[in-house]
């Protein structure tokens, strides 16, 4: 079970990752259309401020992307990476454009719910009240400084306007903004967000919940509740959609022997015991690139995707020697017939095919 919910972890943490990416994508073009509608003096931003903070953020959302291209996006560590580039480039945004971009402190908390994962919500929350320093202090001392950082206004416009002159006059000016700035600016927005955290937290596990609640209803469809083993919907989906991607496949049927001989003499229960033991030594075959599948009553196939040289002949040796070793400990008769064969995955079909005539061969040669 702990294995089963690292790979969905892994699985979702692959998704989200190149979402995140996605993101990192569009950011990097409303980067550059920003720099053109300033050019257009829509924006009305110091040419040089602009194109120095654009230039690092872009530097540091290329370099992220192209790291997405290098490394495994299954990895645990790389959310980290992609979450701590995401803040780097928000903050030195933040910094030189300062209030064009303060709703942007709150995205990477947003890209963070999807991980489901308290630790990185964490991570990003602490990352991010870092970022609201940074912000506030550089955009003070170098960035395109908000001008009620440097006036401290706390009423309406009309309130400081001389209609008379056309000018606007302020009482008093920020004489300490080391004090004034963190009290006033900084702790207010990490309020805010601190605020939100609970928020994001309990949409994190409703998506979490909600994850498990459908990946628990997809394995519940795929899988056989007798034996545990796929059933045959998946087998069906995986045939058609899926092992015709790969460039070889190697199939193994089974038919257990005498299991309606074994319903009719001894009872349906041992005959579902009979199936239950059959699947349970099958199951210590599966693998990475192996899965098996209950498809009829008494009916099984494994399909291995891109088997080794030799690896089929391993595994027909493998189950002759699990099954010996069951008759010697259980000292109780089994037969089962098998059937195998090889060949291009994107004529699955025949192979399965072929496959399953070599099992009724076998099973005809054991009757007689």
């Amino acid at each position: 079970m702990d294995e089963r919910k690292a790979y969905e972890q892994a699985d979702l943490d692959y998704r989200v990752n190149k979402y995140s990416i996605k993101c990192l994508g569009i950011t990097q073009a409303v980067m550059a259309v920003m720099l053109v509608t300033n050019l257009l003096h829509i924006f009305i931003v110091d040419m040089k401020l602009m194109a120095v903070g654009i230039s690092i953020a872009s530097v540091i959302v290329i370099g992220t992307i192209i790291f997405s291209r290098v490394v495994d996006l299954h990895k645990k560590w790389v959310k980290y990476v992609i979450i701590f580039h995401t803040v780097l480039a928000i903050t030195v945004l933040g910094v030189t454009l300062t209030y064009h971009v303060v709703l942007l402190s709150v995205l990477p908390l947003l890209l963070a719910t999807q991980y489901c994962d308290k630790k990185i919500l964490r991570f990003t929350y602490v990352m991010s009240v870092i970022s609201i320093f940074v912000i506030v202090m550089g955009g003070y001392f170098w960035g395109l400084c908000d001008a009620n950082m440097l006036a401290l206004t706390t009423m309406q416009t009309k309130e400081y306007f001389d209609a008379a002159t056309n000018t606007i006059h302020f009482e008093a000016s920020n004489a300490n903004p080391w004090l004034v700035l963190p009290l006033y600016y900084v702790l207010p927005r990490c309020m805010i967000l601190f605020l939100l955290n609970p928020v994001i937290q309990s949409i994190s596990e409703n998506i979490m919940d909600y994850a498990e609640y459908a990946a628990d209803m997809k394995h519940r469809s795929e899988t056989d509740d007798m034996t545990g083993l796929y059933n045959k919907n998946k087998y069906l989906r995986m045939e058609r959609k899926y092992y015709p991607k790969y460039a070889t496949v190697g199939v193994i049927f089974w038919d257990v022997n005498n299991l309606k001989q074994t319903n009719d003499t001894l009872g349906h229960e041992e005959g579902d015991s009979l199936i239950n033991r059959t699947a349970k030594l099958i199951k210590e075959l599966t693998g990475v690139n192996r899965k098996a599948y209950r498809i009829g009553g008494d009916e099984f196939v494994m399909v291995v995707t891109n088997p080794a040289e030799g690896e089929m002949d391993a595994v027909l040796k493998q189950w002759n020697d699990i099954v010996d070793q069951e008759i010697e400990v259980s000292g109780i008769p089994y037969s089962v017939a098998v059937g195998m064969a090889v060949g291009k995955g994107k004529h699955i079909e025949s192979v399965v095919k072929e496959a399953d005539e070599r099992m009724y061969r076998t099973k005809l040669e054991q009757k007689s």
